[in-house]
């Protein structure tokens, strides 16, 4: 079984109930969060980052299906996945 999937899910469910955060100062432009997510949320910067890399970036954060795919094949761990807070509203009284 291939590591790396051309073809990309539809999204799921529990898509968007995720917060992704990456470091694109970190970033070497590897790639492989963009290979291995299977819902397309990452995508190429056009404009290099302060090491000369050309880092991914976080294009749609709503299709993150909470895989951690992303944050475990990262390299130099410039990606973070974690639950979104709930947001809560507090009615004025």
């Amino acid at each position: 079984m291939p590591l790396f999937k051309p073809s990309k899910k539809q999204i799921a469910q529990n898509a968007g109930k995720w917060e992704v955060v990456l470091s694109e100062e970190m970033c070497k432009a590897c790639g492989f969060c963009l290979q291995i997510c299977p819902v397309d949320v990452f995508a190429w910067r056009k404009v290099a980052n302060r090491l000369g890399w050309f880092p991914m970036y976080v294009a749609h954060e709503e299709n993150c299906i909470g895989c951690m795919l992303c944050f475990q094949i990262c390299p130099d761990f410039c990606i973070n996945v974690a639950p979104k807070e709930a947001e809560t509203s507090v009615a004025a009284g």
